[in-house]
């Protein structure tokens, strides 16, 4: 009753005087959070800049407003503080290449950042789930599917002759302009193709019919920029998706091409399902989607729209991060005189000792893998080592809720977000010498086992690393070794800024690369 008079009095009071209680009250909740943060809060004692232990807004100004920054930011705060950095209210920053392996391949059970890895709007993927537990039931029941086996290596070793036969083509038949070729969006395109043939019975096969692909370079960076926004304002794509298609279109198109390709998924992820009728099957591959319907995953996994939320991430990771490491890898191949005359003299020697046995339609036989892998080590190393060039962006935050993280002199308290940068690793002088050159030497060199054991992280480590890695490293094998055994080629309008990553949309942005991306033209 007294609560009820109390209510009554409040309402009563006149409007603006609400109102200044309500913005008073918000204020000075506003001043306590403040304050607890940064005098009271566990992370209190932590170096950083104020305004970042103060709120969240710090990050979200970098990354909005400043297209990205963030990440680059975070370097400047190494610089000013040292080796661990509060870079938010709840979150520290480590920057130290020793203690990567040792964090990420302990054998405490560390959680994601729900929040950092929500940014695609995908939580229920196995990428993105935050238990331990749970993305150790459904990264068992993908596991299999990624896994390189006979089938997958025709699969891949199929896509690839396609795209030398269109460069080919491109080449041979079609008008001068058409000699000079976007090579970051032919690697895009087979990548996909590659990894939606291991996931649905229809793959996308652009390869063979290129115009009905999307406008990758367009589709990735209007994704990218969605979604790290979306990290910040978390139902952005959920009102992307709600609009009308119609406005969409016009407002940002590139989006339209991801929720036609999320209906064409939605659409086979029902097919599969062995409930249906006439359930579809792939005609030589154990396809994802059918092998999770028949998986030992609850119910509530196998429902089309977590289905989907799978399928989504792993197409996204598949193409855009193994595209990106072909373009860049390629690049630095074009743009290095000497590493591109021994990697083609190390394939040409390759070639010239094998029977004349060509792929069934083709001129020339395409390369597997075992044989690259054998006799091309010089192919090898350039491909770590565009690897480690490639992976400069993203930071990968963890949650130990067991017990404190020791690292240095810090006990750093359970329940903590700590990150760190694979660029850090990767560009880190005291691990690898003039880190900004490429120089597949230091792969070949002594001691290069222990240093590809130790600070080689592209795929991350421990038991979060990408499932896909084999499958991964097969294509870059199998593409850039066939790629430079067979096709002449040159930078075309592509600079080092085009390349270099400036921006940080999870998986990195160049100045002008999101954009174009690498062009060559064909000799």
């Amino acid at each position: 009753m007294a609560m009820f008079e109390s209510t009554r009095a409040f309402c009563a009071l006149p409007f603006q005087t609400i109102i200044t209680f309500l913005c008073l009250a918000t204020a000075g909740g506003f001043i306590t959070l403040v304050l607890y943060r940064l005098w009271f809060h566990p992370l209190a004692r932590y170096p950083g800049p104020r305004l970042a232990a103060a709120t969240g807004w710090y990050e979200t100004y970098f990354d909005c407003l400043r297209g990205g920054r963030f990440s680059k930011h975070i370097d400047d705060m190494h610089i000013q503080y040292g080796n661990i950095v509060r870079i938010n209210p709840w979150e520290l920053h480590i920057r130290d290449p020793a203690f990567f392996d040792h964090f990420y391949t302990s054998s405490t059970a560390l959680e994601k950042d729900p929040w950092y890895y929500n940014f695609a709007g995908i939580p229920r993927s196995t990428f993105a789930t935050s238990s331990a537990v749970v993305h150790r039931q459904r990264r068992s029941a993908i596991a299999r599917s990624f896994a390189t086996s006979a089938a997958v290596s025709k699969h891949i070793e199929a896509c690839v002759e396609r795209l030398l036969e269109r460069l080919e083509s491109l080449r041979k038949d079609g008008p001068p302009q058409s000699q000079v070729v976007q090579m970051s969006s032919m690697f895009w395109m087979l990548a996909s193709d590659i990894v939606t043939g291991c996931m649905m019975p229809r793959a996308t096969d652009y390869m063979t019919y290129p115009k009905t692909a999307p406008g990758y370079a367009k589709m990735f960076k209007t994704l990218a920029r969605v979604a790290l926004w979306n990290r910040h304002f978390s139902r952005l794509f959920s009102l992307l998706s709600s609009l009308p298609r119609s406005i969409v279109d016009r407002s940002a198109k590139p989006f339209t091409e991801v929720l036609r390709m999320q209906d064409d998924m939605l659409s086979q992820i029902r097919e599969t399902d062995p409930k249906s009728s006439s359930p579809l099957s792939s005609p030589f591959l154990p396809n994802l989607l059918r092998h999770l319907h028949h998986s030992k995953l609850p119910a509530t996994d196998k429902l089309p729209s977590r289905l989907l939320e799978e399928a989504t991430m792993i197409l996204g990771a598949g193409t855009e991060a193994v595209g990106a490491a072909l373009s860049l890898t390629t690049y630095h191949l074009l743009s290095t005189p000497r590493a591109l005359t021994r990697l083609k003299s190390e394939l040409r020697t390759l070639t010239n000792t094998l029977p004349h046995n060509p792929t069934p339609g083709s001129q020339h036989p395409i390369l597997p893998s075992p044989l690259l892998h054998k006799h091309c080590p010089y192919l090898l190393a350039s491909i770590k080592e565009g690897l480690r060039l490639s992976k400069e962006s993203n930071r990968m935050p963890r949650i130990n809720r067991s017990f404190p993280t020791l690292y240095a002199e810090h006990a750093i308290p359970a329940g903590t977000v700590i990150s760190m940068s694979l660029r850090d690793v990767h560009l880190h002088p005291s691990v690898f010498p003039d880190p900004g050159t490429f120089d597949p030497d230091r792969w070949l060199r002594p001691g290069a086992g222990e240093l590809e054991r130790k600070f080689l992280v592209p795929f991350g480590r421990g038991s979060r690393a990408c499932v896909g890695r084999a499958i991964a490293m097969e294509e870059l094998v199998v593409a850039i070794g066939n790629l430079f055994a067979r096709v002449e080629m040159g930078v075309w309008g592509t600079g080092d800024e085009d390349m270099r990553v400036a921006h940080d949309f999870f998986s990195g942005g160049g100045k002008g690369g999101r954009e174009g991306g690498l062009k060559v033209r064909l000799g």
